[in-house]
């Protein structure tokens, strides 16, 4: 049986998707100011990334 097509990472995907990487287009501009207008939560990918290391750092303590 082959490997499945999407094999996650982090660190690519905040390079590709994040939020220095939206800031670096206009299009990316236009991307963060479409999901600010909707309210979204999170903005891009590197705002989840952030939350998880939070639920890290809590499960230590």
């Amino acid at each position: 049986m082959p490997k499945r097509t999407y094999q996650p990472h982090k660190k690519p995907r905040i390079r590709k998707l994040g939020f220095r990487a939206r800031m670096a287009t206009v299009g990316g501009r236009r991307v963060l100011k479409s999901r600010r207008n909707k309210k979204r939560k999170s903005l891009t990918a590197s705002d989840e990334v952030r939350v998880d290391k939070n639920k890290r750092f809590s499960r230590r303590r």
